[in-house]
């Protein structure tokens, strides 16, 4: 197996905070052999605290800046988020940023665009996923942007975090094996 990244920034989604998904899927890493890198899973308080009444561009630029802010210019080998987060991770500074089930169909297109602009960006996306279909995600991505669809995943991300754990080293490994559905 190739060397494994030496930091790894895992961001979780809406709702959600770094004890969450993000731990589990450190834990998979960690258990598939990942146990010298050093996990960083912070709780970004525009994400974890459910707002209606904030607007998602505010609240992305918040939790941009939150995150900016928590990394004081570190720059993590490789950033996964899940859902928001993997949103966040499309514009982190790693040169290795990965996302699962994330809802690129509310991102302007120029924001896209810059994103996939910068390579080592890649999409899982769970086929069943009812918050995040496939469909209207994946159609929102440039072309350029290596996606793979889990035809059995979901929004419980949980529940096939093995899947996941898998995915996320394969695409570490050999980056230009994250399209194989899009």
């Amino acid at each position: 197996m190739a060397t494994p990244p030496a930091s790894i920034l895992l961001l979780h989604g809406l709702g959600g905070s770094g004890e969450g998904s993000v731990r589990l899927l450190e834990e998979a890493l960690r258990a598939r052999g990942w146990t010298d890198a050093a996990y960083l899973r912070p709780t970004l308080a525009a994400v974890h605290r459910v707002e209606p009444e904030r607007a998602g561009e505010a609240r992305f630029h918040q939790a941009r800046e939150e995150l900016e802010a928590y990394l004081q210019g570190r720059v993590p080998a490789l950033t996964l988020g899940f859902s928001f987060g993997g949103l966040l991770a499309a514009f982190a500074p790693s040169p290795r940023r990965l996302a699962v089930c994330s809802p690129w169909h509310r991102l302007p297109a120029d924001a896209l665009a810059r994103a996939a602009a910068r390579p080592g960006w890649a999409v899982l996306q769970g086929g069943r996923d009812a918050v995040v279909p496939a469909d209207a995600s994946l159609g929102a991505l440039p072309a350029s942007v290596p996606r793979t669809l889990d035809p059995e995943g979901d929004h419980a991300f949980d529940g096939w975090m093995l899947r996941i754990a898998l995915w996320t080293q394969a695409a570490w490994i050999a980056p230009e094996r994250g399209s194989n559905e899009g």
